[in-house]
């Protein structure tokens, strides 16, 4: 559909809906006593997709000396696999059919132990391994199906997908009497990531091979974590521990790690001088402009520890605010 509005903004809308079929995908009910030494795949998945796409494109002249343009972009989009062959779980809240692509999975952290004792008379949490069981001060999860132990049957799927249902940007450009500002948003929603405890928590090696010595203590952690003085049962951080063995327990994916991955972003914006006719000729030139601009230079999010766009790595690379300032000269 498309239609103007204000007499100067083009309104373009599309709408879709599409399914899929003959996905290929691995077959999950062929039993391991086969003697298989390959996965056998088939084109047995369905997937179905809808959403809208909104974009908005105008300008319109103020007066003799002025003008005003602004652009506008909005895309929703939700999927689910309808079908997909999987094992026959006991637990309905296991089955990836119905559910979203590419949604999180993990554990449900109800808070932290109080002390050793609750630990100790709590369900068995299997991936504490190497002689560290839970201890006072760790991540406690539900047992979701009430079996008295919290393994793989206890995952369950969580928050939004990981990649962004919405997203959006929309700009502003103006000018007068030689003047001109522009400015470009952009920001994306309903989206949510784990932080990876295994590459931000401290005092441990990071399983990236090109990180050398053990990852380093973030200050969020430092002044927001379970200790004996501070026994928080929501703290940020869990206990502290020496090694990783020590932590396994607590560098499971669940929902003591999941964050809103939603962001409003000032991407860019420019402020510019043309001077005027006669100064440039005096100078020699047709057409002289100064200009100011920067990148990257405000985000809005509920996630505050770094930038939302990093996901779930903080060490990784930062997205970096740039700032420049020119001349365009013709001659």
């Amino acid at each position: 559909m498309e239609f103007t509005v204000l007499k100067n903004f083009n309104v373009t809308a599309e709408v879709y809906k599409n399914n899929k079929y003959d996905v290929l995908q691995n077959r999950n009910n062929i039993p391991s006593t086969m003697g298989l030494e390959a996965a056998i795949a088939a084109n047995i998945g369905k997937v179905e997709s809808k959403g809208i796409d909104i974009q908005i494109d105008g300008k319109r002249s103020i007066g003799k000396d002025g003008f005003l343009s602004a652009r506008a972009n909005f895309t929703y989009t939700a999927n689910k696999y309808v079908q997909y062959e999987e094992p026959s779980y006991n637990e309905k809240y296991r089955l990836l059919t119905g559910q979203p692509l590419n949604r999180n999975f993990g554990y449900v952290a109800e808070r932290l132990f109080v002390d050793d004792e609750e630990a100790r008379n709590s369900p068995t949490q299997i991936f504490s391994t190497n002689g560290f069981p839970p201890q006072g001060g760790d991540i406690k999860y539900r047992d979701l199906n009430g079996d008295g132990k919290i393994d793989g049957a206890d995952q369950t799927f969580l928050g939004d997908p990981s990649i962004p249902q919405i997203v959006y940007g929309f700009g502003v450009s103006g000018g007068w009497r030689g003047f001109d500002l522009s400015a470009f948003f952009q920001g994306q929603a309903k989206v949510s990531f784990f932080i990876d405890p295994a590459r931000t928590s401290p005092f441990i090696q990071s399983p990236d091979n090109y990180y050398n010595g053990n990852t380093q203590l973030l200050k969020a952690y430092a002044d927001n974590h379970w200790s004996e003085d501070n026994q928080n049962l929501y703290a940020l951080y869990p206990r502290l521990g020496i090694n990783g063995a020590q932590i396994e327990n607590n560098r499971q994916n669940s929902t003591w790690w999941m964050r809103d991955g939603s962001f409003l972003r000032l991407k860019s914006a420019e402020l510019g001088y043309t001077l005027p006719a006669k100064i440039a000729k005096s100078l020699g030139v047709k057409k002289t402009r100064i200009y100011f601009n920067g990148l990257n230079l405000l985000t809005w999010s509920p996630f505050k520890m770094w930038d939302p766009e990093l996901g779930g790595r903080g060490f990784n690379y930062p997205i970096q605010k740039v700032f420049n300032i020119g001349i365009n000269v013709n001659l």
